[in-house]
């Protein structure tokens, strides 16, 4: 549980109140640092992280429906489908009619898609060392198996 409220710091900076002490706030802070470094070490490449998690599970997963997709990286259809659209203006993904089910969307990347999603991997992949090195040995994997566990506890208490 979070602390009691921290008295404004000597220098006039404005307190926090008990926020340092939330677990919620602190994985929001980090998600907002690890957004806003990937910005400037991929900016050129004009794509979002989310974006990139997409094309991903595409890449993992072609010919995936869109509900799949929906529900397997927790985004609602609605805030998902203009994401989809803009892939596929930039060419960067392929809607097709599923043949098991013609009023179902495949999706799968382009060659294009597939090139941008490489470049971008590189960039990730520097992030995720640079954040590492933040951490001792061994802590990385423990932070990931504690994110993990922090979701299964919320996903099951609904």
């Amino acid at each position: 549980m979070p602390q009691q409220a921290e008295q404004p710091a000597a220098n006039g900076a404005p307190s926090l109140g008990p926020l340092p002490g939330y677990v919620g706030f602190n994985l929001r802070r980090a998600q907002v640092a690890s957004f806003r470094h990937l910005e400037r070490t991929a900016g050129s490449l004009n794509l979002t992280p989310g974006q990139f998690s997409l094309l991903t599970f595409l890449e993992a997963n072609p010919g995936v429906s869109q509900k799949t997709v929906s529900q397997e990286l927790g985004v609602d259809t609605s805030t998902l489908t203009p994401v989809l659209d803009g892939l596929a203006n930039r060419q960067l993904i392929r809607r097709g009619r599923a043949d098991h089910d013609r009023r179902t969307y495949a999706l799968s990347l382009t060659p294009s898609g597939t090139r941008l999603l490489n470049r971008m991997r590189a960039r990730i992949e520097a992030q995720e060392t640079e954040m590492a090195a933040a951490l001792s040995p061994g802590e990385r994997e423990d932070l990931l198996n504690m994110l993990e566990r922090i979701c299964l506890r919320l996903e099951s208490n609904g």
